[in-house]
C-alpha cells in the first residue's frame, strides 16, 4: 500500500474574542504561529505545512520566516472550514490540523494521529485527547472535555464538566486538543454539512461530527498538554519551555528549521 500524503494545515487568525493578535505573539525568538509551523515540520510525517489564515498580517510573517501560507475566506466560524477551503487546491490524502495556538506540542503525536487512518481505511477522523490531571480544569470554559466509549470513540464534547460524578468512582478526564486529523474526502464532506444546535451551543465545531452521526477516534495522550487561550498562558508556556528538558531541546531544534 502506497504511503499517503500527510499534508499538515495551521488555522490561524488575528480576531480570536479571548486573546486578539495571539498568532503573531512571540514566544521566546519566535511569533506563537511559526512555533506551531515549525513543530510540524519536526514531525517525519509530514509532507508540507502550511498556515491557513484571513489576516495579511500573518501571511507576511509566515513568509518572512520561509514558511507558505493559503489566504482563506475571512466568514469562517470553525477552522476546520478554514482548512477545508486552504486544502482545496493543495493534493493530500490525510489532513494533520495542528491550531495555531498549540506551541508546546511534541510532533512526535503527529504519527499517533494518522497511524490509525493508515491502517483502517474505515477511520476518518481523529482527535488527540490529553488527560486531565487537575479537576480545577473541569469547571474551565476555555478547556472543551471529551468523554469516549470503551473503544475510544468520542461520545461528547462539552465545556462543562462531563462527566458528571455524582458517584466519585475515578473515571478518567479527558481535554479535547487542537491537534486532528480528516481524511481529505472527509473533511470535504464536513464542510458541506449544516451547522448543528450542539456545535452553536457549545462552540465546538467536532459537534457537527457526531450530531451527524459520524464516529471520530480519540487517539489518547497520557500527559497534560496546554493550548494558548488567554494573555497569562503566553508566561505559562515560556516557563515550560525553559524548565522542561524535551521541550526545550524541541525549542532549540526550532530555531534551527
Amino acid at each position: 500500500m502506497p504511503k499517503p500524503r500527510v499534508v499538515a494545515i495551521i488555522p490561524a487568525r488575528m480576531e480570536s474574542s479571548r486573546f486578539p493578535g495571539k498568532p503573531l505573539v512571540k514566544i521566546l525568538d519566535l511569533p506563537m504561529v511559526e512555533q506551531v509551523r515549525r513543530r510540524a515540520w519536526l514531525s517525519d510525517v509530514i509532507d508540507e505545512v502550511f498556515v491557513a489564515t484571513c489576516n495579511q498580517e500573518i501571511i507576511d510573517v509566515v513568509e518572512q520566516y520561509g514558511g507558505n501560507a493559503i489566504m482563506t475566506a475571512n466568514t469562517h466560524e470553525r477552522c476546520t472550514d478554514r482548512v477545508e477551503e486552504a486544502m482545496q487546491n493543495v493534493e493530500g490524502d490525510i489532513i494533520v490540523i495542528a491550531q495555531g495556538d498549540e506551541p508546546l506540542f511534541d510532533p512526535e503525536i503527529l504519527n499517533r494521529l494518522i497511524e490509525p487512518m493508515v491502517n483502517d481505511n474505515g477511520i476518518k477522523c481523529t482527535n488527540l485527547l490529553s488527560v486531565i490531571q487537575n479537576e480545577q480544569d473541569l469547571p474551565d470554559v476555555d478547556i472543551v472535555k471529551a468523554v469516549i466509549n470503551k473503544g475510544n470513540y468520542v461520545m461528547y464534547y462539552s465545556r462543562s464538566p462531563i462527566p458528571h460524578m455524582r458517584v466519585r468512582n475515578n473515571p478518567a478526564l479527558y481535554r479535547q486538543t487542537g491537534l486532528s486529523a480528516f481524511r481529505k474526502s472527509f473533511l470535504q464532506q464536513y464542510s458541506k454539512l449544516p451547522p448543528t444546535p450542539l456545535e452553536i451551543a457549545e462552540s465546538v465545531d467536532f459537534l457537527r461530527i457526531l450530531e451527524h452521526g459520524h464516529p471520530i477516534l480519540g487517539v489518547i495522550y497520557d500527559q497534560e498538554t496546554v493550548g494558548v487561550d488567554r494573555s497569562d498562558d503566553i508566561e505559562k508556556v515560556e516557563q515550560i519551555l525553559k524548565a522542561d528538558p524535551h521541550q526545550w531541546n524541541l525549542y532549540q531544534r526550532t530555531l534551527d528549521l
